[in-house]
C-alpha cells in the first residue's frame, strides 16, 4: 500500500461523492484504472463538464485547453486552479512520479515531475507545462519506463514514435511492450510521413494509406525502411537493427515473413507485404485457398468455390440454439469430398461472451463435439476448432477462456483422444490457448481489425488458417457469401471420412428398448397388465448371474428366472449377449448389469433411513465402498505417516483407481453414481420406458454426474458425506447384517477394522468425491 495514493484515493471520493456520476475510488492505496476514473471525473467536474464519464477523450481534451493549460506560475488563483493542481498531482503520485506534495500548489517540485514524465516518453518537449496531451497521459494506467518483462528495442520504437508524432498520435507507453496503442502509433507515423494532413489521420489503415504506401526493396533507405523493420519486430522477425537501411539482412527477413505469412518469398515489400505486417487482415483483396461458411455446399456452390481456387472448406458441426441452420446437411460432406475441396470442422454454440466460457461448459461441448464429429464421419485426429467470437480481453483469456479449453482437451482425452483441439479466435486468444498446450492449431479471425486481441499481436505461429475478409462468389445456383481465408498449410482439412457410425450407444439402447416391449408382453400375460412392472422387469433381465441371491436378493428381491427365460425365447439371446453401455466421458464399458442392478434396488427397496442411509445402497455404491475396504487395508502399510494417515492415502488411491487393484475401481465407482441416479429418477418416473431415462441420462447429464451425486445422495452436504460413509461401514441392525451378507458373498471375508479406519476411509470417499466435482465443474 502507497500512503500517498490512499491520501490521493481519500480526497477525490471527499471532494466529488455528490457529483452526478461520479464513480468512487477504491480506497486501498493501490494505483489502477478505477482511480484515475475517479480522477478524470473530478478534472471534468471542474472544467464544467456534464455529465462525468470515465474517458478522457476529446470533449475533456477541448475543455482544458480552453481553460488554460497549467504550468509553474500560470494557475488560476482560486478554488477551482487550486482543486486542478491537487488533481495533477494525485495523478503524479499514482503514475510514480514524485510532485514534492498534494497541496494544490504548482511548485518546481510538481513542473520536474511533469518534465520527468516527458522525458520518460522521449517528448521532444520537456518544460514541464501540463499541456492537453500531457494531462491525458496522466490519467491514464499507461507507463513511460520499462516495465517487467518489456522489450528494450520495443520501447525504442515507442520512444521514437512519440518524439516525432506524438501531435497526431497522442503520448503512447514506453513501456516495452508492444500494444495496441504502439499499432495504431506506427501508423500515424507512417500516414504523417505519407503527407496526410493530421485532420485526416486515424491511427488506421484505411484506403488513403493502403494506397500510398511505397514499395521497398533491396537498397532503399529512409523512414520508411525504419518503419517495416518496426512491423517486422513486433512481428517476431528481427532485422537486427532500426538503421532504416534496407540491406541483405533485411531482405533475407522479409523474405522470412513473406513466406511466414504465405506471400511469395522475393523480397519486395509492397502492398500486401505491408499490409501482412501492419493489420491482422493483411491485404483484405488478397484471395485465399481456403474458406468457411455458415451455407450448405451444393455440387453447384462446391463448383463455385472449385472455380474461384479454394481447396478447402470449413463447416459447423452444430447449430446455435434457436439460431440459423448452419451446422453440416445430410450428404453434404460427400458433395465437398467429391468436388475435390477437402473439409475442416467448427464448432460454435454461442461462445460470444464470456460468461460462456468454464471448465463445465469445455466437457459439455467437448462431449457434443465429439459425438457431432463422430456421427459425421470424421476420422481420428481431425483436428475440430472451438470457437472464441467476441473479443476477449487479456484478463479473461488465462481466467476462463484457457481453462475452457484445457477441459475440452482433458473430456477428449477421457473419451481416447479421438480428435485434436484447435482455436478459432482473435490472435490473443489463439498464442494464449496455443502456449497453455491447449490447442495444436489456430484458426484466426483476422478480419475483425477492432478486436483488442488482434492489435499489437503477431500472426500465432501455428496458424493454420487466417480470416481476412467476407467475399461472394459465383451466380445462380453457384452464389454463396464465403469467408475467404489464407490456409499455412499446417492444417490442410480432411479429404476423406469414414463410414457414417451409428449414434453411441443407440444398439444397447435399442436392445433395452426391445427387453422393455417384451415386458410389456409379460405383465399383460402373467401380472394382470401391471405396467409398473415393467421397468423392475427390464432392470430385473441385466442381474443374470453375477447380481443374483445374497445382498441382491435383499435389496432388489428374487430374480425373475422365467422372464428371462421369456425374453430369451422371444428375442432369441442370453445374458451372454447383451451389448454393452459405453461412457460417453471415457469411452470405456460402464458394466451396464451393475448399473442396473444398483438402479433397481434404488427404484425399488423401501425408503428406511437410518441417520439418511438404506440398506438399499449396498446394491451400489455403499457396498462397494466396503468391499473396498480389503483392498486399502492389504497395502495401507506400504504409505507412510500414522496408522490413521496410512489408511487414508491407501483409501484415496483404491477408491474409483485406475491403476491401484481395487474391487471398487473407476469403472464400479462410475456404475454406481449412474444407479443411484437412474434409480432415483426411474423411482419417479410412472410409466416413462428405462430406455428413455437412459438416452436423457447419457445425452445431456452424464457430464454432470459428480454434482448430481453430490446433491441426490447427500443433499449437497459436505460432511454429510463422511457420515452416510461412516454408517455403511460401522452402522448396526439392518446395515450390519447386509454388511455380513456381503462378506459372507466373498471368496475372501472383509478383514477387521476399527472406528479410526471407518473415518479414514469415509474421509478419502468424500474427498474423492470433491475432487470430482472439482474438476468437472
Amino acid at each position: 500500500m502507497d500512503p500517498r495514493v490512499l491520501e490521493v484515493q481519500t480526497w477525490v471520493n471527499a471532494n466529488y461523492f455528490a457529483v452526478p456520476g461520479y464513480s468512487l475510488a477504491p480506497v486501498t492505496g493501490k494505483t489502477g484504472w478505477s482511480t484515475m476514473y475517479s480522477l478524470t471525473m473530478a478534472l471534468q467536474h471542474e472544467l464544467g463538464i456534464s455529465p462525468v464519464i470515465e474517458s478522457f477523450g476529446p470533449s475533456t481534451m477541448a475543455a482544458y485547453k480552453a481553460y488554460g493549460e497549467l504550468t509553474q506560475g500560470n494557475v488560476p488563483n482560486n478554488q477551482k486552479g487550486e482543486r486542478i493542481v491537487y488533481i495533477i498531482q494525485g495523478a503524479c503520485w499514482c503514475k510514480g512520479y514524485n510532485p514534492g506534495g498534494f497541496n494544490g500548489v504548482f511548485g518546481s517540485e510538481t513542473k520536474r515531475a511533469i518534465s520527468d514524465l516527458q522525458k520518460d516518453a522521449n517528448l521532444p518537449i520537456t518544460d514541464g507545462k501540463v499541456y492537453d496531451y500531457i494531462f491525458k497521459a496522466l490519467l491514464s494506467m499507461d507507463a513511460y519506463v520499462l516495465t517487467p518483462g518489456g522489450d528494450p528495442k520495443i520501447q525504442m520504437m515507442q520512444r521514437d514514435l512519440n518524439n516525432k508524432y506524438f501531435r497526431t498520435s497522442g503520448v503512447q507507453p514506453t513501456d516495452g511492450h508492444y500494444q495496441r496503442g504502439t499499432n495504431r502509433a506506427l501508423i500515424y507515423g507512417i500516414q504523417t510521413e505519407q503527407g496526410i494532413p493530421a485532420s485526416q489521420q486515424t491511427g488506421s489503415a484505411g484506403p488513403t494509406t493502403r494506397d500510398r504506401l511505397p514499395l521497398l526493396q533491396y537498397g532503399n533507405s529512409g523512414v520508411f525502411v525504419k518503419f517495416f523493420q518496426y512491423a517486422l519486430y513486433v512481428n517476431n522477425y528481427d532485422t537486427g537493427s532500426f538503421d532504416g537501411i534496407f540491406g541483405r539482412g533485411t531482405q533475407n527477413v522479409v523474405k522470412e515473413f513473406q513466406g511466414f505469412v504465405k506471400l511469395t518469398p522475393d523480397g519486395y515489400v509492397g502492398k500486401s507485404t505491408w499490409l501482412s505486417a501492419l493489420v491482422s487482415t493483411g491485404d483484405p483483396s488478397r484471395k485465399g485457398t481456403a474458406s468457411d461458411c455458415i451455407t450448405e455446399i451444393t455440387p453447384a456452390r462446391a463448383q463455385s468455390l472449385i472455380n474461384s481456387g479454394y481447396e478447402t472448406v470449413g463447416r459447423y458441426l452444430v447449430n446455435v440454439p434457436g439460431g440459423l441452420n448452419k451446422k453440416i446437411q445430410p450428404g453434404e460432406i460427400q458433395t465437398i469430398l467429391n468436388a475435390g475441396l477437402s473439409i475442416f470442422p467448427i464448432f460454435q454454440t454461442f461462445g460470444n461472451g464470456i460468461s460462456y466460457f468454464n471448465s463445465e461448459r469445455g466437457r459439455t461441448d467437448a462431449i457434443e463435439a465429439y459425438q457431432a464429429a463422430k456421427s459425421f464421419g470424421f476420422k481420428k485426429d481431425t483436428i475440430i476448432y472451438f470457437a472464441v467470437d467476441f473479443d476477449a480481453l487479456g484478463g479473461d483469456i488465462p481466467g476462463s477462456v484457457v481453462p475452457y479449453f484445457k477441459a475440452i482437451n482433458s473430456q477428449l482425452s477421457l473419451m481416447g483422444s479421438p480428435y485434436k483441439v484447435g482455436v478459432y479466435g482473435a490472435r490473443n486468444v489463439c498464442i494464449q490457448v496455443s502456449e497453455a498446450g491447449a490447442a495444436v492449431t489456430s484458426f484466426v479471425s483476422g478480419m475483425s481489425t477492432g478486436f483488442s486481441g488482434n492489435l499489437g499481436y503477431p500472426l500465432p505461429s501455428n496458424w493454420a488458417f487466417d480470416q481476412i475478409s467476407t467475399i461472394s462468389i459465383g451466380s445462380g445456383d453457384g452464389y454463396i457469401n464465403i469467408d475467404n481465408n489464407i490456409k499455412s498449410g499446417k492444417d490442410n482439412g480432411q479429404f476423406s471420412v469414414g463410414e457414417v457410425p451409428k449414434a453411441l450407444n443407440e444398439d444397447c439402447f435399442n436392445q433395452m428398448q426391445s427387453i422393455w416391449d417384451v415386458a410389456i408382453e409379460y405383465v399383460n400375460e402373467h401380472m394382470d397388465g401391471d405396467l409398473s412392472k415393467v421397468s423392475y422387469l427390464t432392470a430385473n433381465y441385466y442381474r443374470k448371474g453375477k447380481y443374483v441371491g445374497g445382498i441382491w436378493d435383499l435389496t432388489v428381491g428374487a430374480f425373475n428366472n422365467e422372464f428371462y427365460e421369456y425374453v430369451n425365447q422371444a428375442l432369441s439371446m442370453t445374458i451372454d449377449d447383451i451389448i454393452p453401455l459405453i461412457d460417453p466421458l471415457t469411452g470405456e464399458d460402464n458394466d451396464l448389469p451393475h448399473l442396473l442392478a444398483g438402479a433397481q434396488a434404488i427404484a425399488e427397496f423401501p425408503d428406511i433411513p437410518i441417520i439418511s442411509t438404506h440398506i438399499r445402497d449396498y446394491a451400489a455404491w455403499a457396498g462397494d465402498l466396503y468391499t473396498s475396504v480389503a483392498d486399502i487395508l492389504a497395502i495401507s502399510d506400504s504409505y507412510e505417516g500414522d496408522r490413521f494417515d496410512q489408511v487414508y492415502k491407501a483409501s484415496m488411491d483404491v477408491i474409483a483407481s485406475t491403476s491401484v487393484p481395487s474391487s471398487f475401481g473407476y469403472s464400479d465407482y462410475i456404475s454406481d453414481i449412474d444407479g443411484l441416479i437412474i434409480g432415483e429418477r426411474l423411482a419417479k418416473s410412472g410409466s416413462i420406458p428405462l430406455v428413455d431415462l437412459f438416452r436423457d441420462y447419457y445425452t445431456n447429464d452424464v457430464s454432470k454426474r459428480y454434482q448430481l451425486f453430490y446433491e441426490t445422495k447427500f443433499d449437497s452436504d459436505r460432511d454429510e458425506i463422511t457420515q452416510q460413509a461412516y454408517q455403511y461401514l460401522m452402522g448396526g441392525g439392518d446395515l450390519l447384517a447386509a454388511r455380513y451378507l456381503i462378506s459372507r458373498s466373498l471368496a475372501n471375508p472383509i478383514p477387521g477394522y476399527d472406528l479410526q479406519d471407518a473415518n479414514a476411509i469415509s474421509l478419502a470417499f468424500r474427498d474423492k468425491l470433491l475432487e470430482y466435482i472439482e474438476e468437472y465443474k
